[in-house]
């Protein structure tokens, strides 16, 4: 805890003026994946449900070979290789904290910034990157969520096991196709989510793109 008086040049900002003391705080949620663990136990409901069984590893474990064998589901990639490995440079991509958008169509934004309460400087708005793409043989699927944050990602993960918000995508992602009622088999989806108390609460979706065969 730092007394109020012991730094003058806080003296004329918003955080003086509402905030009684200030106190360093770390953060427990940025960088422990915990909306990526907590996003798990979605994706083991719904493949439990589809009558299938996953095989779980850390980071740290998978390499791009044992990407390329198989079906892969990468979570939390804006935290590490896969993000910058896995793109889609002609749509949405993180960098330096915001999602950049490459070519802006109509009622788009260039940039879309997480938001932060300005008082306490705790995250209000995130956002978050979903893409299905083919893997280096193209026999098989790589599906890539992640937020700026980790409640990105939770929410991402949320909305794409929810069986109502799912037919929400298809409808859109098939209206983007050619026929306009195929869905698209490689794709990428820009969803936002607010958050309240370093939880993720209403997750929506902001745009998407069909990425060519």
């Amino acid at each position: 805890m730092i007394a109020k008086d012991e730094l003058p040049e806080f003296r004329d900002t918003i955080h003086f003026r509402e905030l009684n003391e200030f106190r360093f705080v770390p953060s427990t949620t940025d960088f422990t994946a915990v909306g990526e663990a907590l996003g798990l136990l979605n994706l083991f409901e719904l493949f439990k449900s589809a009558g299938q069984r996953v095989q779980v590893k850390a980071a740290r474990l998978v390499d791009f070979e044992s990407v390329k064998r198989g079906n892969t589901i990468l979570l939390g990639g804006n935290q590490s290789w896969s993000g910058r490995i896995f793109l889609y440079p002609e749509g949405f991509s993180f960098h330096s904290g915001v999602v950049s958008n490459k070519a802006p169509r109509a009622g788009e934004q260039a940039f879309y910034k997480p938001e932060f309460d300005p008082v306490t400087n705790s995250l209000r708005r995130d956002y978050a990157l979903v893409l299905m793409l083919p893997n280096e043989t193209r026999e098989r699927r790589i599906l890539l969520v992640y937020g700026i944050y980790t409640q990105g990602s939770q929410a991402a993960i949320e909305y794409i096991t929810n069986p109502e918000r799912l037919a929400e995508l298809r409808k859109a992602l098939a209206g983007l196709a050619h026929d306009k009622n195929t869905v698209p088999e490689f794709f990428q989806v820009l969803l936002t989510t607010t958050v309240e108390n370093y939880v993720p609460g209403n997750v929506s979706l902001v745009s998407a793109r069909v990425i060519p065969e």
